[in-house]
């Protein structure tokens, strides 16, 4: 039998491993997610490629008794070329379709779908 520290340890060191996996994975699907988008539709003005940049997926953080992890899409870190809009028009204009943008503006919804069963895959590994 192990003891309560034991078993402790052996839950904070599953955690880890499922949200260092789930990371990585989620990385991938977000960056997946831009081919989605520019998959759809030719624009009458040149693609600026600018939505990848607004891409967020911090290392995951852990203390003794919690882990932490975001992942998604970050309007601060990205504009608009010309400078006609900001990054969260930029990123509301994609995911709406709105202001002639072209594009799949489902790529967000998809991608967190695919995370949510990311999520339940990686924890359900370690943890059965």
């Amino acid at each position: 039998a192990m003891t309560l520290s034991e078993i402790k340890k052996d839950c904070q060191k599953k955690m880890k491993q499922a949200m260092n996996d789930l990371h990585t994975e989620a990385e991938d699907i977000i960056n997946d997610s831009f081919d989605t988008f520019y998959s759809q539709g030719n624009p009458i003005r040149k693609r600026t490629e600018t939505l990848p940049g607004a891409k967020y997926v911090p290392e995951p953080t852990f203390t003794d008794t919690s882990g932490h992890m975001e992942t998604g899409y970050e309007g601060n870190q990205i504009s608009y070329q010309d400078g006609t809009f900001t990054g969260g028009e930029v990123l509301g204009a994609t995911m709406t379709g709105t202001y002639g943008v072209v594009g799949d503006s489902g790529y967000d919804e998809k991608a967190f779908e695919e995370i949510e069963k990311a999520i339940d895959k990686n924890f359900s590994k370690y943890f059965r």
